[in-house]
């Protein structure tokens, strides 16, 4: 009986359980919370691979067991679980995520929703390059904002980089943006380890700029650190590895080839050796990188703590760059009404540095690796001493102008403030932030008596220099927030201090008896000593509104009153306002029938700031040592000296359609810059040189479009594009009453290349016009513009521009699975630049060696050319003139990222949180016509009045790297 029981209970129990493993049928809708049908939903049942997808009305049918669960996920709205409970029917409403729009920005002096903002500001997070090993912070910026151009002047181990908002501003003054680091203003970001950095706010127009005012002309970069979040404390690695190399070598004429142009231009050579310059001096460089980051803590106490080691040994050695970095972030909250925020870094960097932007005359070793005679050694017969030109004493070879100088920069960095946050009432809190940053530099060079030409004709030579630079600041500002009904009002004041010390001073001797001491006080004679000191201090009263009403009509005003020590008494402080506002289209109810919008905003806005980055002193009446134990007065008072004030006003409409899969921005921005800092030169009666006086004006437009756009989103495939494209139009508009023109970017022996005068943008290329080689006579044909009858100085006019038409870049991020790609190519169109570098390469005036464009020279066999003719002593060909005018446009693959991130169920039995690894080619190749190494680099600033020339710059190398990230 007993046995009978147990069976009957048992097929009861299976009956059971087949009832509930039975699949059922499963039907429903999937609506947005408008009540609108959405099609692609995927629906997946949670612990299987099996699914579908919702119809083009919302509809869909699934077989699944009476207890599934269904899993349901679509780009813009949150993913979401329902349980099917044995229902046949159910009806579904998924909520939008609003991540991306809900996302907090920092801004000045607080932070903003995003789609809350009514300025135009760019955001760049870490996760935007983590994979990508970059050596400046800066780097990270390149190309991933519309408007925001940065470049390299050189590729040299640790340059830095220049960033340029939405065009130059400035003829004296600077042109790089302000730069905020957890809220203290820096002096640049080169220093700083891009990895400890969390994300990048570039506020771009004057509405969102105009709360730093007087510092705000030329836009504001700020940066947040990274912080430590509550939970399971991290212990992150991220290393890599890798090498690099110049991508192109110049072709230089071999020993035959160089024999015979120097008897074309009646010249010998006694030497037999066999050089290959550039296969000497252009080697293999090293890339090397380790961080060791910890981060947790508990809610009310979080940390983050790191130390890295970063070395750059470069393709022309000894150049290197070595930067020791450490950095602590402290949040702790005590009470409930007090947050307090530590923030320290201390950063070492060691820079070995070569000589470029320069000829072999002057000790350029990138020149020189291409204009010394393949015939000579490096060395001579004795071994010891380096090689020179037997034509050109003096002339050194490229290892002697690399290696023969002992120097070294050792640079101290130490960053750091202290924040408390009061709530004072729930709507009201009180910020109080410290902070400061120091620098001590200090360069040291020896060039022996004995090795090279230069250091035998000085008997040994030594310089040494130091910097000393502190600033301290403090802000302290309340804030007051309060949403009532459909009113949101935030506002902030504040009042803000700041003051610096500099000291710098140089040295210079000569005269050494010997190279075993390379001291200063071992030299017999000095030949330079100079000591400078200088102070300023700036004082500031700031204020905000944010208003929006209905989460539609968006209103922001910023107000800055700023007075600053640079000025005179009279002019010291000033205003600068500004007025932005914003229209949600999407909330309006014209709009809610349709869900072609996800987000539509139209931005309108207008400011005012200022750039106070001038002299500390200018506005004083100056005397200058002349040497002689006397003084010689040269600088005159100046009582009405102030600062560069720049109007802007910007329109936006930022579009987010499908879902959020597609965003797009688009801008248009006017820049005036009034009172214009010129060199203006006093009448020749007066013995004064060129004084600065605010009297030009000038003006860039622009248009910007940003496209974000995810094309695919499946389970195991998914693609996201980044692309962005900027025009600017720069013009100066006035260089005031007394000044017609003013000449810059001076070249080696062939005086300056760039003109600025109204009409024209700044990096103008003024010179004569080539009309290519004279049959008859072997020489360059230049036009004789005001039919003089002969070339002069009246014929030069203007030959080109180093603006661009356009900057662009494009990021690519694709992931299969496990694997993941980044590609990322940045641009620019329609610039030219100033091939100085061809004037010592195509000249045929002296001893150097050419580049084999000359084999084409003009000869009496061979009359029709574009090359003249070789002519010793004689430089007339080589004038500047379009002749070395070049198509500077370019497009880089800037860096490809292959990544492979290993499986979580994997590294969990390791007791790891996160493993990938990746292989990174950066600089891998550029699509242009320019001749020269790097179509990227300039001798001068490249947001500078004297950009787009290039002299024998160092080029950006490409690499290959090899790197690993790994969290405990």
């Amino acid at each position: 009986m007993k046995r009978r029981l147990l069976l009957l209970m048992s097929f009861i129990l299976l009956g059971c359980m087949a009832s509930f493993a039975q699949n059922m049928t499963v039907k429903g809708t999937v609506k947005d919370q408008k009540g609108e049908p959405l099609p692609g939903v995927s629906i997946k049942i949670k612990g299987t691979t099996l699914g579908t997808s919702t119809g083009i009305n919302g509809d869909f049918t699934i077989s699944a067991p009476g207890n599934a669960v269904l899993s349901l996920s679509y780009v813009g709205f949150s993913p979401q679980e329902v349980p099917v409970n044995n229902r046949a029917q159910i009806n579904i409403t998924l909520k939008d995520a609003n991540t991306e729009l809900n996302e907090v920005v920092v801004v000045g002096y607080g932070t903003q929703r995003k789609k809350d903002i009514t300025g135009s500001v760019a955001v760049v997070k870490s996760s935007d390059y983590e994979n990508r090993p970059i050596v400046s912070a800066a780097a990270a910026l390149q190309g991933q904002a519309a408007g925001v151009t940065v470049s390299s002047a050189s590729g040299k181990p640790g340059s830095g980089l220049a960033i340029s908002v939405r065009g130059n501003t400035s003829i004296n003054a600077k042109n790089n943006p302000l730069y905020v680091v957890d809220g203290i203003v820096v002096e640049n970001i080169d220093f700083l380890n891009p990895q400890d950095i969390e994300s990048f706010s570039v506020l771009k127009d004057a509405s969102s700029a105009a709360i730093y005012g007087s510092s705000g002309a030329n836009g504001v970069v700020l940066l947040t650190t990274k912080k430590g979040a509550a939970g399971t404390s991290k212990i992150g690695v991220t290393a890599y590895t890798g090498f690099s190399n110049f991508a192109k070598k110049i072709p230089v004429l071999n020993n035959a080839e160089y024999l015979a142009l120097l008897k074309d231009l009646g010249q010998t050579d006694p030497n037999i050796a066999t050089t290959d310059w550039q296969d000497e001096v252009f080697g293999t460089g090293k890339d090397h990188n380790i961080q060791l980051a910890v981060s947790g803590g508990a809610e009310n106490n979080r940390y983050y703590v790191s130390g890295g080691y970063q070395k750059q040994q470069g393709v022309v050695a000894p150049a290197d760059y070595d930067r020791y970095s450490l950095r602590m972030n402290f949040n702790n909250k005590p009470k409930k009404w007090v947050d307090l925020a530590t923030n320290l870094s201390f950063n070492r960097s060691e820079f070995v540095d070569i000589t470029d932007n320069a000829g072999v005359a002057r000790g350029g070793t990138i020149l020189s690796a291409l204009t010394s005679p393949p015939t000579i050694g490096i060395f001579t017969a004795d071994g010891r001493t380096y090689s020179s030109n037997p034509n050109q004493p003096g002339w050194e070879n490229p290892m002697a102008a690399a290696f023969g100088p002992d120097q070294k920069s050792i640079d101290n960095r130490a960053l750091g403030n202290f924040a408390a946050d009061f709530k004072i009432l729930p709507e009201l809190t009180f910020k109080s932030n410290f902070g400061g940053e120091y620098q001590g530099s200090r360069w040291d060079y020896f060039l022996d008596p004995y090795k090279t030409d230069y250091g035998r004709s000085n008997n040994g030579l030594g310089k040494s220099s130091s910097t000393s630079r502190f600033v301290w600041q403090w802000d302290n500002t309340l804030n007051y927030s309060k949403i009532t009904g459909k009113h949101n009002i935030q506002a902030l004041i504040g009042h803000s201090m700041q003051e610096s010390d500099y000291k710098y001073t140089y040295d210079e001797a000569k005269d050494y008896p010997n190279d075993a001491v390379h001291t200063l006080n071992a030299a017999k004679t000095k030949i330079s000593q100079s000591t400078t000191m200088s102070q300023w201090s700036r004082r500031s009263y700031i204020g905000r509104l944010n208003y929006a009403y209905n989460d539609k009509y968006l209103l922001t005003t910023n107000i800055r009153y700023d007075g600053s020590s640079r000025f005179p008494k009279d002019n010291r402080w000033g205003w600068f306002p500004s007025v932005s506002a914003g229209w949600r289209i999407n909330n309006e109810e014209f709009l809610k029938s349709t869900d072609i919008f996800y987000d539509l905003k139209l931005r309108a806005g207008w400011g005012k700031t200022g750039n106070d980055q001038i002299g500390d002193y200018d506005y004083f009446a100056k005397f200058d040592p002349n040497g002689t134990g006397g003084y010689n007065f040269n600088t005159l008072p100046k009582d009405n000296l102030t600062w560069e004030k720049t109007d802007q006003t910007n329109f936006g409409l930022d579009a987010s359609i499908l879902r959020g899969r597609l965003g797009v921005t688009l801008e248009y921005y006017i820049k005036k810059t009034n009172d214009l800092l010129v060199d203006v030169t006093p009448p020749p009666s007066s013995g004064f040189g060129s004084q600065k006086y605010n009297v030009g004006s000038m003006e860039n437009k622009g248009f910007e479009i940003a496209v974000n756009a995810i094309p695919v989103d499946s389970k195991s495939f998914k693609w996201d594009i980044n692309g962005n494209i900027a025009f600017n139009k720069n013009k100066v508009k006035s260089l005031g009453e007394y000044t017609s023109n003013l000449f810059k970017g001076d070249v080696y022996e062939r005086g300056n290349v760039i003109k600025i005068e109204p009409g024209h943008a700044l990096g103008s290329f003024f010179g004569y016009i080539s009309e290519g080689v004279d049959p008859q006579t072997g020489n360059i044909i230049y036009t004789d513009l005001d039919n003089s009858g002969s070339i002069d100085a009246n014929d030069r006019t203007y030959i080109g521009s180093a603006q661009p038409d356009f900057t662009y870049g494009l990021t690519n991020n694709l992931s299969y699975k496990n694997f993941s790609l980044n590609v990322f190519l940045q641009g620019v169109q329609g610039n030219d630049l100033f091939n100085a570098s061809r004037i010592e390469l195509e000249g045929m005036y002296d001893a150097k060696n050419q580049s084999t464009a000359v084999l084409r020279r003009w000869t009496e066999q061979n009359r029709n050319t574009d090359i003249p003719k070789a002519d010793y002593g004689v430089t007339n060909n080589t004038r500047a003139s379009s002749r070395f005018i070049e198509d500077g446009s370019y497009l880089r693959l800037k860096s490809v990222t292959l990544n492979y991130s290993f499986n979580k169920s994997v590294l969990q039995k390791a007791g790891l949180g996160r493993l990938n690894v990746y292989v990174t080619a950066q600089n891998l190749f550029t699509i242009t016509n320019y001749s020269g190494f790097d179509p990227e680099v300039s001798v001068n600033s490249p947001n500078g009045p004297e950009m787009g020339i290039d002299y024998g710059t160092y080029p950006q190398a490409r690499s290959f790297i090899f790197g690993v990230n790994l969290d405990f």
